[in-house]
C-alpha cells in the first residue's frame, strides 16, 4: 500500500460524509466506514500498521476528529464528527501524534480508553486498578473465575515502563492451601544454604536466602489469585511487603518496586483466619461480574484470543516511567482536600458510627461493624489526592470522593450499604445553590391577591333551606317549637299521604310520624307541629368580573406587563442562572477520568432541586394567569371607545360607568379612518396657521412617553371621517366630562396636502361641509394619533 496517514485520513472523511448522507450520524460504524472507503483487505490492515494501532476503532480514536462512541460499553463502536469540516480536512494536528508532552488527563485518559481494548464492560475495573497502581496501593477483585481479573491485572502492567530497556516486571500466581512460599517468593538458594556465597567483605556463611528473580519481590505488579487460600506464611509476608514494600530475605533487607498489588478471589476473607489486617491494606475492592451485555458477550467469544495484546507504538509513548512516578508522588502530597470534600469525608465517618451503633448484638459478632481507621482514611484521601492529580486538578472535589464508596465496606451487606452512604453524604453537602425562590413565592402570593382585586368580585350567597334524605326522601331539616329536637318534613307530598298537600314528618329518631297538610311561610312550616328550618350559612364565592373584549384584551395585556411579566422574567433569569451554574460547575466532575458518572447528577441535586422549585411557582404562577387571562380575543377597536393613560381601552357601553378616577386618565377617544384607527385627543385648541405644526409636536409631553410622540394634525380626509361619527365621539366626550370640548359646529383646520403654503379647514354646520383655504383666521384644531 502506497498510502501516507493524511491520505488514509481524507479517504475516510470522504466515506463518512457519504454515509451521512444516507443514515443517521450515530448509526454509521466504523467497519462501514472503512470498508466505504474502498480499501481492499490486504490494504485494511496495513491501515492498522500504519497507525500503529490493532483496530479500526483504534485507529479513530487516535484521529482529533472523531470519538469512538461506546454505550454501555458496547464494543460495536459507532464514529460522529467531533470538528467542523475545515478542521477535519485538514492534516494531523500533534494532538494526533500523542507524545509524551500531552497532559495528563489526556494522556491516562488514552491509556485507559487503550488498556480496555479486548476487555467488555471492565471499564471500571480498569480505570479504578489504574488509579490505584499509581498511588501505590493495592486492590482486591471479588468475583467468580473467568470474570478477566487476571486479564485486568496483565493489562494495568502495560501501563507502565522500566527503567531504561528492559520490560516492567509483571507477576502472577494462582494461591491455593497447598501453595508454598516458594511459588510466591522464590526457592531456596543452596548455594546460600551451604555458605558458597560471599557477603560484602567476601566472608563465606552459611544463610536462609531465597533466590527472588521472576518472582514477587522483584516485581513491578503482582496479582494474586485466590488470595484468602494461601498459607499464613505466604499471608504474613506479603503483610511486610504491602506494608513497606521491604522484603527480608536472609540477613539482607530488599526493596520491593512492587507498585500495586492487585489480588482476587471468589470469597471474602474468612473471619476467624486473622485476616483483617492483611485485607485492610486494599484500599480499594471491587466486584468483577461476567458480562451483562448479550451483544458484548458474542462479541467477546468471537474475538481472537489477545494473550498477546501489545500498546501500539503511540500508545507506548504514553507508557508512565519510574521518574514520573517518583515526580508524581510529590505533586499528589501537595494536592488538598476542598472544603466540600472534607464535608463529605467528616460525613461519612459520621454516618459510619450511627450505622456501627445500630447493628443487632449478632450482626456485630459477624463481623457487621464498618471499620475504617485513621491508616485506611490515610490511604483513602491518597487515593482521592491521586484522582484529583490524574484529573490536573491541585484539589479533592466532590466527584472524587464517590470513590470512597470502594474503599469502606468489608462485606457482602456492606457492600449494598455503602453506595446509600456516600450518596447521601455527597447529596447533603453538593453543589449549593442561593435562589430567589422564597421572595418569588411571595410575588406569587401577591400577584393572587392582585388578581382577585382586579378581576374577581366578591358575590354573597343568602342562607339557604338545610334539605337532608330521610327514609329516602328529601326533607326539611328543622327544630321543633318550643324544643330543641331535629324533626324532619319533605319538601313534597310524603309517600305515606294520599294527597299532594300531604307531607309526611319524621321524628328526631328519623322514625316516621305522621302525613298532615303542609304549609310554609319562610322559615316557619306547619304540618303536624310547628316547626322552624334550620339555614345552611349563607357564604359567598368569586366571579370574574365582566369586560368587553377591547377593555379585556388591553386590560389583561396590561396587567400582565405591570404584574405577570416581571415574576415570569424573574423565574426565567433564576432558571438560567442555576443551569448555567449547573453546567460549569459540573465541567470538571464530567471530566473526572475514574469516579462513576452517574454520580453527576447526585452532585447537581440541590441545583435540580432549586430548578424544579422555580418550574414549581412558574406553573403556579400560570395557574393564575389563566383565570383572567384570555388568549382567544381578537378584538376590533370601535369608534367612541375612551384610551386610558395606562393603555386600558373602555369600549363605549362601558364608558356609562366610568369611574372619577378613570376620567382623569383619559387620554383619547377612538375614531376610525379607513383601515386605520386613530386615537384623537381630548384637547381642543383653537389658534392660527402659523401655529398648528407646534401645537402637534407639543402635544403629548405629559403623557406616558409611549403615547407622547407622532401627533398630528388630521388631513381633510380624516377630519371628514371624524366628523361624520362626531356623534358617538361626543356622547364619549360628554360622558368624561369633557362637554367644553365636544366636536361643535366650528371651523377646524386640517393638515395641508400642498406644502406650507395654505391649509385647508373645513366649517361644520347644519349646512354641510365647507371648505376654506386661508392663513389668516384662528380656527378649532385637533390633534390625532395613529393607534396600533
Amino acid at each position: 500500500m502506497n498510502y501516507t496517514k493524511e491520505e488514509v485520513i481524507e479517504k475516510i472523511n470522504k466515506s463518512f460524509y457519504e454515509l451521512k448522507e444516507k443514515i443517521p450520524e450515530d448509526d454509521i460504524l466504523i467497519n462501514r466506514v472503512i470498508e466505504n472507503a474502498g480499501f481492499k483487505g490486504e490494504e485494511k490492515n496495513e491501515i492498522l500498521e500504519l497507525f500503529g494501532v490493532n483496530k479500526y476503532a483504534e485507529l479513530l480514536q487516535t484521529l482529533d476528529q472523531y470519538e469512538a462512541y461506546i454505550p454501555d460499553g458496547k464494543k460495536d463502536k459507532a464514529v460522529r464528527k467531533k470538528q467542523s469540516e475545515e478542521q477535519i480536512r485538514n492534516t494531523i494536528t500533534e494532538e494526533n501524534k500523542m507524545t509524551k508532552t500531552n497532559k495528563i488527563h489526556k494522556r491516562i485518559k488514552s491509556i485507559i480508553s487503550s488498556l480496555n481494548e479486548g476487555l467488555y464492560e471492565k471499564e471500571e475495573a480498569v480505570r479504578l486498578a489504574l488509579l490505584t497502581a499509581i498511588a501505590g496501593e493495592s486492590i482486591f477483585f471479588l468475583g467468580a473465575p473467568g470474570c478477566a481479573k487476571s486479564m485486568i491485572a496483565c493489562s494495568i502492567a502495560k501501563a507502565f515502563k522500566s527503567d531504561g530497556d528492559k520490560p516492567v516486571k509483571y507477576f502472577e500466581t494462582l494461591l491455593n492451601q497447598f501453595s508454598t512460599p516458594e511459588e510466591v517468593f522464590g526457592n531456596i538458594s543452596l548455594k546460600a544454604l551451604n555458605g558458597e556465597l560471599e557477603d560484602e567483605n567476601g566472608n563465606k556463611k552459611e544463610e536462609y536466602r531465597r533466590l527472588t528473580e521472576n518472582m514477587l519481590p522483584e516485581a513491578d505488579i503482582a496479582f494474586l489469585d485466590e488470595i484468602w487460600k494461601a498459607s499464613p506464611a505466604i499471608l504474613n509476608t506479603l503483610l511486610t511487603i504491602v506494608n513497606e514494600r521491604k522484603f527480608h530475605n536472609g540477613s539482607k533487607v530488599m526493596d520491593v518496586p512492587l507498585k500495586a498489588l492487585f489480588a482476587a478471589s471468589n470469597e471474602l476473607p474468612a473471619k476467624d483466619r486473622s485476616l483483617e489486617a492483611l485485607y485492610d491494606r486494599f484500599v480499594l475492592r471491587l466486584c468483577v461480574g461476567f458480562i451483562a451485555d448479550e451483544d458484548n458477550f458474542f462479541d467477546m467469544v468471537n474475538e481472537p484470543s489477545i494473550s498477546n495484546f501489545e500498546l501500539s507504538e503511540e500508545i507506548k509513548k504514553l507508557q508512565i516511567s519510574n521518574e514520573e512516578l517518583e515526580d508524581w508522588k510529590t505533586r499528589i502530597d501537595s494536592v488538598t482536600l476542598s472544603e466540600a470534600a472534607r464535608a463529605v469525608i467528616s460525613a461519612i465517618r459520621k454516618e459510619l458510627t450511627v450505622q456501627n451503633e445500630a447493628l443487632s448484638e449478632e450482626d456485630k459478632k459477624n463481623g457487621e461493624l464498618f471499620e475504617a481507621g485513621d491508616r485506611r482514611w490515610k490511604k483513602i484521601v491518597r487515593i482521592l489526592k491521586t484522582s484529583a492529580f490524574l484529573n490536573e486538578r491541585t484539589e479533592v472535589d466532590l466527584m472524587d470522593c464517590q470513590l470512597i464508596e470502594y474503599c469502606i465496606w468489608g462485606t457482602e451487606k456492606q457492600r449494598e450499604k455503602v453506595r446509600e452512604i456516600v450518596e447521601k453524604c455527597i447529596k447533603e453537602n453538593g453543589l449549593d445553590c442561593d435562589t430567589a425562590i422564597e421572595e418569588i413565592n411571595e410575588q406569587i402570593e401577591q400577584f393572587k391577591t392582585k388578581v382577585n382585586e382586579t378581576w374577581f368580585e366578591e358575590i354573597e350567597e343568602p342562607a339557604t333551606d338545610k334539605i337532608v334524605t330521610v327514609d329516602g326522601q328529601k326533607c326539611y331539616e328543622c327544630i321543633r317549637t318550643g324544643t330543641t329536637e331535629t324533626w324532619y318534613v319533605t319538601t313534597a307530598k310524603g309517600k305515606h299521604g294520599y294527597y299532594d298537600y300531604e307531607h309526611d314528618v319524621y321524628d328526631s329518631n328519623r322514625n316516621y310520624r305522621a302525613r298532615s297538610n303542609f304549609q310554609k311561610n319562610g322559615n316557619a312550616i306547619s304540618c303536624y307541629h310547628n316547626f322552624t328550618v334550620k339555614k345552611n350559612p349563607a357564604k359567598t364565592h368569586r366571579e370574574q368580573k365582566k369586560f368587553s373584549d377591547i377593555t379585556q384584551e388591553t386590560k389583561q395585556k396590561n396587567f400582565d406587563k405591570d404584574y405577570y411579566a416581571p415574576i415570569v422574567d424573574t423565574i426565567q433569569s433564576e432558571i438560567e442562572a442555576l443551569k448555567n451554574k449547573k453546567e460549569q460547575d459540573a465541567e470538571p466532575f464530567k471530566a473526572n477520568l475514574f469516579a462513576n458518572q452517574e454520580y453527576n447528577t447526585i452532585l447537581t441535586s440541590k441545583l435540580d432541586e432549586a430548578i424544579h422549585a422555580l418550574e414549581d411557582a412558574k406553573i403556579n404562577l400560570d395557574k393564575e394567569h389563566s383565570r383572567y387571562f384570555n388568549s382567544n380575543l381578537k378584538a376590533e377597536y370601535s369608534v367612541g371607545d375612551i384610551i386610558l393613560k395606562n393603555g386600558i381601552v373602555l369600549s363605549s357601553e362601558e364608558i356609562q360607568n366610568i369611574t372619577e378616577e378613570q376620567k382623569k386618565n383619559v387620554i383619547a377617544v377612538v375614531c376610525i379612518t379607513g383601515e386605520k384607527v386613530f386615537a384623537m385627543g381630548i384637547t381642543e385648541k383653537k389658534m392660527h396657521w402659523n401655529s398648528i405644526k407646534d401645537f402637534a409636536s407639543h402635544y403629548g409631553e405629559n403623557l406616558p412617553k409611549e403615547y407622547s410622540a407622532d401627533w398630528i394634525v388630521p388631513d381633510k380626509e380624516a377630519l371628514n371621517s371624524i366628523w361624520e361619527n362626531r356623534a358617538i365621539i361626543n356622547n364619549s366626550l360628554e360622558a368624561i366630562g369633557t362637554n367644553n370640548t365636544v366636536l361643535g359646529d366650528y371651523e377646524y383646520w386640517s393638515a395641508a396636502a400642498n406644502g406650507d403654503s395654505a391649509a385647508f379647514y373645513q366649517l361644520f354646520d347644519e349646512k354641510g361641509v365647507q371648505d376654506h383655504t386661508t392663513k389668516d383666521h384662528e380656527y378649532a384644531v385637533r390633534a390625532i394619533r395613529e393607534w396600533k
